[in-house]
């Protein structure tokens, strides 16, 4: 099992990998990714195929909410309690 700590560092390495501009701004967990140019609609879409690859979930429509994938943070966040953990638990 994998705690937030875990899935928020393969969240940012995935990150810094596929998107130039996370690098160069040196972005923090909390940095909007969308408000901040970094991923965009494409970009979004590289991101849920790697969550559904990296992490074995399968996100439904419902679940591809801008306040998912706002930051590192709230995605992290997002497929923690989605792999059924207590996000508070691994805090």
């Amino acid at each position: 099992m994998q705690n937030l700590p875990e899935i928020a560092a393969k969240l940012r390495e995935f990150t810094h990998a596929q998107f130039p501009l996370a690098r160069q701004r040196e972005i923090a967990d909390d940095t909007s990714l969308i408000e901040q140019g970094i991923v965009d609609s494409m970009g979004i879409l590289e991101i849920v195929t790697f969550v559904e690859t990296e992490f074995c979930i399968v996100l439904s429509d419902d679940e591809m909410l801008g306040e998912n994938f706002d930051s590192i943070h709230s995605l992290a966040t997002f497929v923690h309690t989605r792999l059924g953990h207590s996000v508070a638990a691994d805090v």
